[in-house]
């Protein structure tokens, strides 16, 4: 008869599962707090006429400009800001810009 391979592995009967999946109460407020104050700290650039933010494929008001991330790229603050909430790199570079 062969032996249990699992016989001699260590359980942590202490650990709860539930409990590691519970997020907390505020975290979309923290979330939303963090992304915000990242893309308030971007710079904003002025565009020229003809160019348009990559996320949302729409062209910039005139003399507004859009929030530009440390790679360059120029997005409006909205489009940014929404993609932040799902990730943390430039949509064009894949550049890291959490801050």
């Amino acid at each position: 008869m062969a032996s249990n391979p699992f016989s001699s592995c260590l359980i942590d009967t202490s650990f709860d599962l539930d409990e590691a999946l519970t997020l907390p109460q505020n975290l979309s407020q923290q979330i939303t707090y963090s992304n915000s104050t990242i893309v308030a700290d971007m710079p904003t650039a002025l565009t020229t006429g003809d160019a348009v933010c990559a996320v949302c494929m729409e062209g910039f008001q005139s003399g507004i400009g859009g929030k530009k991330v440390p790679c360059g790229h120029v997005y409006h603050e909205a489009c940014i800001s929404a993609l932040l909430s799902h990730r943390y790199s430039c949509p064009l570079c894949r550049r890291d810009i959490s801050g």
